[in-house]
């Protein structure tokens, strides 16, 4: 009997090392990530591609952003863009203006086929935070010139020179309260991808006038080069035509440049987001939910089994310790997951498969009666 208790421990001890390593590899693996920036120079015309996970970025001087900021703070982007489809559950964010506060950002992103503008981080509306919204991204891999105006009197989005949606209570706001970073192609978190390609990028001090949007749209559309202008009085023009190297300059300071890293960078890193963050009433959430909560069965159970086939306080308190072991094996998976940027880490799945592993260490204790019967009646023989 010895003997083949020896022999089934250690094969518990073999399957408990698989089962682990399986965990350890669907937990810390990115779902289409590489380690290099997924961001190329367009060939055959100024501009820059977006892949899967890219991201470009800059540490805005915000001295200059405040010194030609009216009080009001009265301004207009100008964005020259052709998406690549869209994901039908995520939210992608096209540019971003973050400080460190995410409640104080001013981002431009795509949700589904919609453009979403707005200062904050309310990308599912639960909140109602103020916003502009539009169906323009329907026909994919079309070019578009997008015109945001704001001021006193609202923000308005122009399309190709048109007006498209107006809000007269909505007036967006840069954050220049700390050090504002300006992000192109994902967020700060680069949990947020949008691919596609852009090919001019504009902010301006004063709000561009009609007459001047429908010329900027005339020119773009013959030549489709958007040239630099101080209509308008520009703060910061990218146009992207460098065609080469890691970094574009701007060309209102001709200091300010934007970084266009060889690896991807997680710019800022989110641990253990409470469980509402992340809440999605869609298939994509529902899918995680279920494999969180079912995905530690077999290694709670495996643990327990092998606490089981041990001797003295592993044997008496197998299902503590089993629990405490996927715990603390979820946790550092959840941790490592703020550093992969198609990964995010979610306090919500570290009670999930603490359950999922009480369920698996459940389902195993009617062996720990049997194995103490077993053990009893050897010892009385």
């Amino acid at each position: 009997m010895i003997r083949n208790s020896n022999k089934r421990f250690k094969l518990l001890v073999v399957l408990s090392v698989t089962i682990l390593l399986l965990v350890l590899f669907f937990g810390l693996r990115g779902n289409g990530y590489k380690f290099s920036n997924d961001v190329t120079w367009i060939k055959d015309e100024p501009g820059i591609r977006f892949g899967n996970y890219g991201i470009v970025y800059a540490v805005i001087d915000k001295d200059h952003i405040k010194n030609n900021l009216s009080a009001t703070q009265t301004f207009s982007i100008e964005i020259a863009i052709k998406p690549e489809g869209f994901n039908p559950d995520g939210f992608n964010l096209i540019l971003s203006l973050h400080d460190g506060e995410d409640c104080n950002q001013l981002m431009v992103g795509q949700y589904k086929s919609y453009i979403v503008i707005m200062n904050g981080d309310d990308y599912e509306n639960r909140r109602k935070i103020k916003r502009i919204s539009a169906d323009i991204f329907s026909k994919p891999s079309k070019k578009l010139l997008l015109t945001i105006t704001t001021g006193d009197e609202g923000t308005k989005l122009f399309v190709d020179g048109k007006l498209i949606k107006a809000k007269s209570d909505l007036i967006l706001t840069i954050p220049v309260e700390n050090i504002p970073r300006l992000i192109l192609g994902n967020s700060v978190y680069g949990n947020s991808p949008w691919r596609g390609e852009m090919y001019s990028l504009a902010f301006y001090a004063n709000k561009l006038e009609l007459e001047t949007i429908e010329n900027r749209f005339n020119s773009w559309s013959n030549t489709q080069v958007l040239p630099y202008t101080k209509n308008g009085k520009p703060i910061l023009f990218f146009m992207f035509n460098e065609r080469t190297g890691t970094q574009t300059t701007d060309y209102v300071t001709r200091i300010q440049k934007l970084n266009i890293p060889t690896s991807f960078l997680i710019l800022e890193k989110r641990f253990l987001s409470p469980p509402w963050r992340y809440f999605k009433a869609n298939k994509s959430f529902l899918m995680d939910f279920i494999v969180n909560l079912l995905g530690f069965i077999p290694l709670g159970f495996i643990l327990c089994a092998l606490c089981i086939q041990s001797r003295g306080i592993f044997q008496k308190k197998a299902i503590l310790f089993s629990l405490i072991l996927c715990f603390l094996i979820s946790l550092c998976i959840e941790i490592a997951q703020a550093w992969i940027p198609s990964r995010s880490s979610q306090a919500l799945d570290i009670i999930l498969n603490t359950i999922s592993a009480l369920i698996g260490a459940m389902l195993c204790s009617p062996l720990l009666k049997n194995e103490e019967m077993l053990i009893k009646k050897f010892r009385e023989s």
